[in-house]
């Protein structure tokens, strides 16, 4: 008996979620780890006190299931939530969900037989975006689904990960579980491959994957940003991992903000986007030398999506953030200031760049006079 529980502990799937103030969306979220067809797996719920009835349900929901591990703390942010998460964590890999998502089923299972198959340190699936209502699912492109073809398809997809246990043909040879996933629906990345076809196209999150716990080693999220510490906390990680599989069976269901982003108002916090991209610029012009001119292209365009949410401000109220647009300035210069950014830059970029460089106050007043 002794060593059964062992064995678990070993390969259990340590599932970390920060939460404040999520009574209205945490119950669906953990029902869905809840449903799980693994069912080894603890469930970390770290609580910055909420005040709507959050606590007194992840406490009821515990009483009912063990695996659930309710932890309440001072209120001082997401990543110091995950980070004390890493702390407590007792299974052999890890995995980050917001609480006010969901997940497909199968995605535990089919992200293990990922890392079992490939020998990878961290397994990636893809996601649905999802507005939180029953059929309210979306593709990539936000277009709304209006059939149950794709979500087959998905299905599928999970079924050609598990199957993938190399007893498969190829011609005439069997070939190995390595190869047998790879062939099915996965591909294997290493670093490199991870930084320019994944990281540096869009794909900063950190949920959705399933990570080796010997691999992060002290790695943890960097508390002093409060955007952008996703995609730093997957820079520093790759300092410390070979290889990355990848499938396009989607086990994630991230609920959208139909608002959109977008249309938040500016707010001195969103500056952290730019700082993260900065660092991540110094990581990657000395480990990875050849994306030198698409890092900063990122930096380039991430100051002027900040600059942007200024120019949208009341004249009033724009003034406030002068401090800001002066550090939107630099970070735009210095970004195309890198060799081979400019030529990174999307088209419409290139003429935004050019007039912002040139004279900033001139291109705030015109873009909020677009914009508004």
């Amino acid at each position: 008996m002794e060593s059964c529980m062992e064995s678990k502990k070993q390969g259990r799937i340590s599932i970390i979620m920060p939460v404040y103030n999520g009574v209205s969306w945490i119950g669906e979220c953990i029902e869905s780890i809840r449903q799980q067809t693994d069912t080894n797996w603890e469930l970390l719920v770290l609580d910055d006190h909420s005040t709507d009835g959050t606590t007194e349900l992840v406490l009821k929901l515990a009483e009912e299931d063990s695996r659930i591990l309710p932890i309440l703390r001072q209120k001082n942010g997401v990543s110091a939530a995950r980070n004390e998460g890493l702390e407590k964590a007792q299974g052999e890999f890890i995995m980050f969900v917001d609480a006010d998502d969901k997940l497909d089923p199968q995605m535990l299972s089919v992200l293990r037989a990922m890392l079992g198959q490939t020998e990878s340190d961290l397994a990636v699936c893809d996601y649905y975006r999802w507005n939180g209502k029953p059929d309210g699912i979306y593709n990539r492109s936000e277009e709304l689904l209006k059939t149950d073809v794709e979500r087959e398809e998905n299905a599928a997809r999970a079924k050609k990960v598990l199957r993938a246990d190399g007893t498969e043909k190829a011609g005439a040879e069997a070939v190995s579980p390595q190869r047998a996933v790879c062939v099915e629906s996965v591909r294997v990345y290493n670093r490199s491959e991870y930084v320019s076809d994944y990281l540096l196209r869009g794909n900063t999150r950190c949920w959705s994957v399933l990570y080796r716990r010997s691999a992060m080693g002290q790695i943890r999220f960097r508390e002093d940003l409060s955007i952008g510490e996703d995609m730093m906390f997957l820079m520093d990680l790759l300092m410390q991992i070979s290889s990355v599989s990848i499938t396009e069976y989607r086990g994630y269901f991230y609920r959208i903000n139909e608002q959109g982003a977008m249309l938040k108002p500016f707010k001195p916090s969103y500056m952290d986007e730019i700082k993260s991209w900065e660092l991540a610029c110094r990581l990657v012009e000395k480990e990875f030398p050849s994306q030198k001119g698409r890092v900063y292209s990122i930096l380039a365009v991430s100051a002027m999506l900040a600059a942007g949410k200024i120019a949208r401000l009341p004249g009033a109220e724009r003034k406030k953030y002068q401090t800001e647009v002066v550090q939107c300035h630099s970070a735009v210069q210095k970004g195309l200031a890198a060799s081979g950014a400019k030529e990174e830059l999307p088209k419409g970029y290139r003429i935004k760049t050019m007039l912002f460089t040139a004279c900033p106050a001139l291109y705030l007043a015109l873009y909020h006079h677009w914009k508004n």
